[in-house]
């Protein structure tokens, strides 16, 4: 229910809560925020240990994470106002969405411990120093994110926290093949603790190397299926190879020692990073051209170096 903006003016100007006349749609639902106000972007989910109904609200896209940001807003009996221009982004039944859209010119938002920036989604509210008085409105329609606003003293600050969409930092990653394969480059983008393994076989990338000897047996070859024994999903890191989790000494042992821009894919996962990175792995590194000398073989008597090339 949206009433005219010069009612909300007069309707809300005890709280300092202005609600902007913008229709939206129905809730579909360490970086840069996004300062989005597209309902889109948020989903509210229920959790099974609230047995209130409570909803938490989370970024709908892999890409952004919700953060809670906690200002100390000041007010008094004299600034009685928060200052803060409030959208209801999206609203379905007894749920919503409440996000700052912007702040009132010379109120008491403007003050506030830390900027309040557009898209920051209202999760809850405390008079200042008396944290019992917290008040959740995560995951609430705007009617009743005022009204519980409306219930602290208005003669102290007020703690709010809100969430707010943040863009996650990430890797572009290309894959290359071996020579003989011919095939063009695969690309990939990776969020950080994504496993490498995993992540280029859901992309469709073959990973074990038939001519890898495995590191547990010795002789033969074949998969372990991620236990990192086997050493056949070993890469090779061209670009990007501090962007990776620290080898264990097991990895170390198995193939950073002789080969140190090499990682088993099963066991290297990205990050920790701060910034967006640029990855580039070569697959299967054993069968590239010049890896092998033509007088070396396998465990059979067969030539490594095929064709003389690899």
């Amino acid at each position: 229910r949206r009433l005219p903006r010069f009612m909300l003016f007069l309707s809300m100007a005890a709280f300092g809560l202005l609600l902007s006349g913008t229709s939206h749609p129905p809730m579909a639902v360490r970086v840069r925020p996004t300062m989005s106000l597209d309902p889109a972007d948020w989903k509210l989910l229920s959790r099974r240990d609230q047995v209130d109904g409570a909803l938490t609200l989370a970024a709908a896209e892999a890409g952004t994470e919700a953060q809670v940001v906690t200002v100390t807003i000041p007010r008094s009996d004299d600034a009685p106002s928060l200052g803060l221009l409030l959208d209801e982004i999206a609203t379905s039944g007894d749920a919503g969405i409440v996000a700052v859209e912007g702040l009132v010119e010379g109120g008491n938002g403007e003050k506030a411990t830390a900027p309040l920036l557009p898209g920051d989604a209202l999760v809850a509210a405390a008079e200042e120093g008396k944290p019992t008085t917290g008040v959740s409105l995560e995951g609430l329609p705007f009617d009743s994110v005022v009204e519980r606003l409306s219930s602290l003293s208005s003669a102290v600050g007020v703690v709010v926290s809100v969430k707010r969409l943040v863009r996650k930092p990430r890797a572009t990653v290309t894959v290359r093949f071996p020579e003989a394969e011919g095939r063009e480059d695969a690309r990939m983008t990776l969020y950080q603790g994504a496993n490498l393994r995993r992540a280029m076989l859901s992309s469709g990338v073959a990973l074990n190397d038939p001519l890898a000897r495995r590191f547990d047996a010795g002789v033969g070859t074949g998969d372990c299926g991620g236990e990192g024994t086997c050493c056949t999903c070993a890469v090779e890191v061209a670009k990007g190879l501090d962007a990776l989790s620290e080898p264990s000494s097991q990895e170390v042992q198995m193939v950073a020692k002789r080969f140190p821009r090499w990682r088993l894919a099963c066991k290297a996962t990205l990050g920790p990073i701060e910034q967006d990175e640029e990855i580039v792995l070569k697959v299967q590194p054993r069968n590239w051209d010049g890896f092998y000398r033509d007088d070396e073989v396998d465990v059979d008597g067969e030539p490594l170096a095929r064709d003389g090339k690899r």
